[in-house]
């Protein structure tokens, strides 16, 4: 298991002072700054109630106030989450254990059907995020559902934008990261896709598989006064990510619609600093438009390699065999998780 971040060396530093110089320390400016980005609310409230005690003063009352306010924060976000009176733990080997809500109607359906009763849930890309994600690394789950792999990509160290189309799933996500203590999961209420806009989603059962269950008549556009529709923001993972580092790993799985995820992220995909691992629905594909070809087709083979994710690790996989209408693709038992990765 991957350690989760630590405070940066001026911060491990300035506790120290805390403790030894308590006179000495200043938690204001650029200081401050960096330990709201990295402390924990509670350590960084008790920093600043050691500074106005030493150096009492309005502006230092103010900065406790503002400490208590991030302090309280996690517990008026867990006050207004669903009830959680069951939770099933999940052992995912090498220490790491996580809990997920048992006993919630949206989150049901996941646990009783796709969870197996003894196991993990698509382990080849459990195995995958544990071999590579890096403390501080940023992970993007498109189609996070109740948010499975965002609590493992988290709890593994890393920043986690859990992209999610059905609004019922978003409190479902919160909760699941709250039972377990992970509080860099961002959920997302989006549709990543290949243009920007708003999004008409029908306000069905939250199942998985929704996108492919629905079919056309999801993806059909409707007006924004329909009673039967939620509306949300529809982006590109290029455009989310402007001016912002590139992630290290985006995982999609949507359904169908992984074409227009990829046709989204073509300058993500060109600058080559970001891992992809698509399931590939290929039965699929053809209700989204899209064929096995356009999945393919934004990876120049010159600088990507592609794998297939499985339990014992990974398969290489050439364009060939991935195109193949009898390949292990378009033949896969369920949906192939399929690796693009940037060559070093």
């Amino acid at each position: 298991m991957v350690e989760t971040p630590r405070p940066e060396t001026e911060l491990r530093a300035m506790r120290r002072r805390v403790l030894d110089e308590p006179a000495a320390v200043s938690v204001r400016g650029e200081v401050l700054r960096a330990a709201i980005a990295r402390l924990p609310a509670g350590t960084l409230l008790k920093m600043l109630q050691w500074q106005a005690c030493v150096e009492p003063s309005p502006q230092a009352q103010q900065l406790v106030a503002r400490g208590k306010r991030l302090a309280f924060g996690r517990e008026y976000r867990r006050s207004v989450l669903p009830r959680a009176s069951r939770a099933r733990v999940i052992d995912f080997g090498d220490g790491l254990s996580l809990r997920f809500v048992a006993d919630q109607p949206a989150a049901e359906m996941f646990m009783s059907r796709v969870l197996p009763k003894v196991g993990l849930h698509e382990p080849e890309l459990v195995r995958y995020l544990k071999e590579t994600v890096k403390a501080g690394d940023v992970v993007v789950d498109i189609g996070a559902h109740v948010g499975y792999v965002s609590c493992v990509a988290a709890a593994l160290g890393a920043v986690v934008f859990a992209a999610e189309i059905q609004p019922t799933l978003i409190p479902m996500i919160q909760l699941n990261a709250a039972l377990n203590d992970l509080w860099t999961i961002h959920p997302l209420c989006v549709e990543i896709g290949d243009r920007m806009g708003i999004a008409t989603t029908l306000r069905v059962n939250p199942s998985p598989g929704m996108r492919g269950t629905v079919g056309e008549v999801s993806e059909s556009e409707y007006p924004t006064d329909s009673p039967n529709h939620d509306c949300i923001p529809r982006l590109t993972l290029d455009a989310l990510f402007t001016g912002r580092r590139p992630p290290a790993i985006v995982k999609v799985d949507v359904e169908g619609a992984e074409g227009r995820v990829l046709a989204g992220a073509r300058e993500m995909i060109r600058t080559g600093e970001t891992r992809f691992v698509v399931e590939v629905h290929a039965h699929l594909l053809a209700g989204f438009g899209n064929t096995l070809a356009d999945l393919v087709a934004p990876f120049d083979p010159d600088r990507w390699t592609m794998a297939i994710l499985t339990a014992d690790g990974r398969e290489p996989l050439t364009r060939e065999a991935f195109l193949d209408p009898a390949g292990p693709i378009a033949t896969h038992f369920h949906n192939a998780p399929v690796l693009f990765e940037p060559r070093s």
